[in-house]
């Protein structure tokens, strides 16, 4: 095992942890598998909608993913199937994560040969503890809501919604102290964004205490934490887009003898593929020396049907784009899990000196020899 320090020196292990192959394969098939359930049912409803619907929404957005509070008008059945979509992605999400920073806890404990299907039977017993820890807090915050909310309410009836609301006011200082509290479970609850899958992958903890932890970050070290996520985005902002640059190059090394013998087919190929993405090719044409060999040019009067010949390629540029564009995102979201799972056991030795790193049967085996 390691050397650790528990600060900051221990988070650029992350470099190391994050770009790793099982790690970045778990979140690339989460995204996948996000991505397709969130376009099916966006263009279900589409089609529920009736009329021309799905062909207007072809044309602008075609295959890449729309999120329902953008600046564009869509159908209320489309919205709430967009909304359905996203909890269902934010779901896998934070399932993956936590495959990951299982597999991450594990090597930083020296098991470097834990593999997926370890942290997937792992993940089928704990996934109640991930669930029920986000809709806790989101229940404590909704009651917390309620009750100003429903002071609010009675205060509109009539005759005695005044006196009502004037007898309130006597509990005004209590009232700041309720703010105080939703605002601080509203900072937690963002924190459980990032830590929820770290605390249950490297604690096995149940749904309260994966909430209690989160309050213990926020409470305990907050300082420390801000600091370290910073020094973790830091590390995401270089190295991400590093390896965007060397997936996007290496795959124009690879097209370029096409585009040099077959420049007009590629052209043409490119240019319905850049159709489908919405325009996404023409943008990773202009990144800075991404398109020196010319392999994203399009050819800008491409329009109407394609050729079979062209067509065929352009559909599997297409899924090629699109998967390297998740490639990419699922080396951001491996660093994220690492970097949090890291960070995690650096606040839990810091807030109560517990070495997260000691393997759970030898913390169980050192509990019951201290007990005799």
């Amino acid at each position: 095992m390691e050397k650790r320090y528990f600060d900051f020196r221990d988070i650029f292990q992350v470099i190391r942890y994050g770009f790793s192959g099982r790690k970045i394969s778990v979140h690339f098939i989460g995204l996948v598998l996000a991505y397709l359930i969130y376009e099916i049912l966006v263009y279900l409803s589409l089609f529920t909608v009736g009329g021309t619907a799905a062909q207007d929404f072809w044309n602008e957005h075609a295959l890449l993913p729309v999120l329902p509070f953008g600046n564009i008008e869509l159908a209320q059945t489309t919205e709430i199937a967009m909304w359905i979509g996203i909890v269902i992605s934010a779901g896998i999400f934070f399932f993956a994560s936590t495959v990951a920073s299982k597999i991450t806890i594990e090597q930083l404990r020296g098991d470097f040969f834990f593999s997926v299907g370890d942290a997937v039977t792992f993940l089928k017993a704990h996934w109640k503890s991930i669930l029920g820890a986000f809709i806790g807090l989101l229940l404590i915050q909704i009651f917390l809501a309620l009750i100003p909310l429903s002071i609010a309410g009675l205060g509109k009836l009539p005759i005695v919604g005044k006196p009502f609301l004037m007898l309130t006011s006597l509990f005004m200082p209590i009232g700041f102290f309720l703010g105080v509290l939703i605002a601080l479970i509203t900072v937690v609850f963002g924190v459980s964004l990032l830590f929820v899958p770290a605390v249950v992958a490297t604690t096995g903890a149940d749904a309260f205490e994966t909430i209690y932890q989160q309050f213990a970050i926020v409470w305990n070290k907050p300082w420390h934490m801000v600091c370290y996520e910073a020094l973790l985005f830091l590390i995401k902002l270089i190295f991400v887009p590093i390896w965007a640059f060397f997936c996007l190059y290496g795959f124009s090394i690879v097209l370029f003898p096409i585009r040099l013998l077959h420049a007009e087919e590629m052209k043409s190929s490119m240019s319905h593929a850049n159709g489908w993405l919405s325009g996404a090719i023409e943008k990773i044409a202009t990144l800075p020396y991404i398109n020196a060999l010319g392999v994203f040019n399009i050819n800008s009067g491409a329009h109407g049907t394609a050729a079979f010949t062209t067509t065929v390629p352009a559909i599997f540029l297409t899924i090629t784009v699109l998967m390297g564009a998740v490639l990419v995102i699922a080396h951001l979201f491996s660093i994220a899990s690492a970097g949090n799972t890291v960070i995690y056991t650096i606040l839990r030795k810091k807030i109560d000196g517990h070495d997260l790193l000691v393997p759970l049967d030898s913390q169980s085996t050192e509990t019951n020899e201290a007990q005799i």
